[in-house]
């Protein structure tokens, strides 16, 4: 996924990716008052991090929040730019 995020970036372009991080595979039941069913898994923000780079991209900015209030997760945003081509 990375890979084509980098692939369709314009060289000096930014990609800003936020998302629950952890290490947890999710299997929900409910959704909205819905009956779903389906997995996701979370990734360690480090891990995420690493899959960037190994994409080409440089991430430059990184904003983690713990979990509190409404929040039940930790999350994370992550600010990645393509390098400029020579």
């Amino acid at each position: 996924m990375f890979a084509e995020f980098h692939r369709t970036l314009a060289p000096g372009g930014y990609l800003l990716w936020g998302d629950y991080v952890g290490n947890e595979r999710l299997q929900p039941t409910h959704g909205y008052g819905r009956p779903v069913s389906y997995e996701s898994y979370l990734l360690p923000l480090d891990r995420m991090v690493d899959l960037l780079d190994q994409a080409g991209l440089v991430v430059t900015a990184r904003l983690e929040q713990e979990p509190g209030g409404r929040v039940n997760r930790p999350h994370a945003c992550l600010l990645a730019r393509k390098p400029e081509t020579p």
